[in-house]
Order: structure tokens, then sequence, then C-alpha cells
């Protein structure tokens, strides 16, 4: 615990610095909220969507919790590559070796301080579209917990997959690219699933983003209570049963790979 404190530390030092990143960031955000929401807006008047009826109809609500969605699996998928990243370029990761931290532990260390921002953001501008654009949502917080929970433990096994790629790669991780090419357009992020073909519906249910996304909008929307979307809970829990231990495998992987040639602190 003393550890997550100051790697807590170190990371609100950093973040702090960066003023212009700071304030770019959060009205990066912003923008890219308004921009749904004015979408929906627009796709909302004089039309009715009878795919999105499960999720109370409101196209509006439908498409802002997909595009919070995104910013959970954008940190899942890219936290702990980038956490090697920056510590390469900075010179520091050998360090961070030094301080008896094993790697996986650095990684998942740095990766919490990415979840709570990303948490803290999306509250934040949730929070600001219902109140100005008057979004009815029915939240369930236990249930939407649970959800986020097991979202971000299926997801940051994959995201510890591509670490473990780019610590010998260095750059070019096909393992994130065809994960967020796929949640984009398989996952029902900005249409329903139902909409796709067949074929195309039945390699979307094989991914922890489809699940994550239809209990996150039923917990967020239709107040949905955990016996609802228990089936979507037990798949979530059965992926990051497979992805996580997979993903710590490929980081001890690539390391020990890493390190066999030297390659360890060059980007």
């Amino acid at each position: 615990m003393y550890k997550i404190y100051l790697f807590l530390k170190r990371f609100l030092i950093t973040f702090v610095s960066y003023k212009t990143g700071l304030a770019l960031g959060i009205l990066g955000g912003f923008v890219g909220l308004l921009q749904f929401s004015f979408m929906g807006q627009f796709l909302s008047d004089g039309n009715s969507f009878p795919a999105i009826a499960r999720y109370g109809g409101n196209v509006l609500a439908y498409l802002i919790i997909g595009s919070a969605f995104q910013g959970f699996v954008g940190v899942s998928l890219s936290s702990f590559q980038s956490t090697i990243r920056s510590e390469q370029q900075m010179g520091t990761l050998e360090y961070l070796l030094l301080s008896n931290t094993r790697l996986e532990l650095i990684l998942i260390y740095a990766g919490v301080m990415q979840f709570f921002q990303t948490i803290l953001n999306v509250g934040i501008l949730l929070a600001v579209v219902i109140f100005v654009f008057d979004v009815p949502l029915g939240v369930n917080i236990p249930a939407a917990a649970v959800t986020i929970v097991l979202m971000i433990s299926a997801l940051s096994g994959i995201g510890l997959m591509s670490a473990g790629v780019i610590i010998v790669t260095k750059v070019g991780d096909p393992i994130t690219w065809a994960f967020t090419a796929l949640t984009g357009l398989l996952s029902g992020v900005l249409f329903p699933v139902e909409y796709l073909p067949g074929y195309l519906q039945k390699v979307s249910y094989l991914l922890p983003t489809t699940h994550a996304l239809h209990a996150l909008r039923m917990s967020l929307i239709n107040q949905a209570p955990l016996a609802d979307i228990m089936p979507e809970i037990k798949m979530l829990t059965i992926m990051s049963l497979i992805t996580v231990p997979l993903g710590l495998l490929l980081v001890r992987l690539g390391f020990n790979q890493a390190r066999k040639v030297g390659s360890l602190a060059q980007y």
C-alpha cells in the first residue's frame, strides 16, 4: 500500500506539472461528449430507435454511455504499454526495477493511477451532461461498480499482453490495434450489435467489451439490478480469469526476452 501511495504521489506531481496538457485533456473530453450530445439530439429529432428500446430508447443516453465506455477501453488497453514507453523514454525503468519492485507490480501501480483519473473524468463529464442536457439516467451504483471493476479487469489482461509485446518490439502493438478496431466496430459503441451480420454478431459476443457495454448501459440507464445483468457479469469474470494470467505471462516473457538481448531500457 505504501508503494501505491508513492506511485499516486508521483503521478499527481507529474500530472499537475504540465498545466497546458491538463487543460487540453479536460477540454478534449468535454468536446468529445458535446459532439456525441449534439449528434444524439439530431438523431432523436422526430425519430425512434426500436433496437435500443431495452435501454430506454433514448439515443442520447445510448451514445453518451458509449463515449464514456471508450475512455475505460482506452486506458485499460494503453496504460500498461504507455507506462513502459514513458519509463524507457525518461530512462527511469531500470531505476524502478532497482527498487525491488517486480515489473508486473510497476505496471499495475501505474495503471491504478490512470484508472483513477479516468473514473474521475467520466464521473464529472456524465454529471455535467445529465444536468446540462437533461439526459434521463437511472443509475444502479452497485451494479455499475461491479461491471466497471470486471470490465477493467478483463481489458487490463489484454493491456498487459500488449505491454509484454511492446517491451520487445518498442513500437508497433498488433494486440491493441486489433482489439481497438474490433471494439469500435463490433461491441455496440455507436450502434446496436443487432445491426451486424449474423457471423459478426457471433464474433462480437466473444469480446468482453460487448458484455461490459450492455451491462453498463443497463445499470446506468435502466437502473438494472445485478440479477438482471448476471449473464454479463459471469462472462466478464470468466474472461478476466483468462486474460489476466495470459497478460502477466506475456509481460514476464517479454521482460525476460528484452533483458536477454539487453534492450530493456531502450526505446
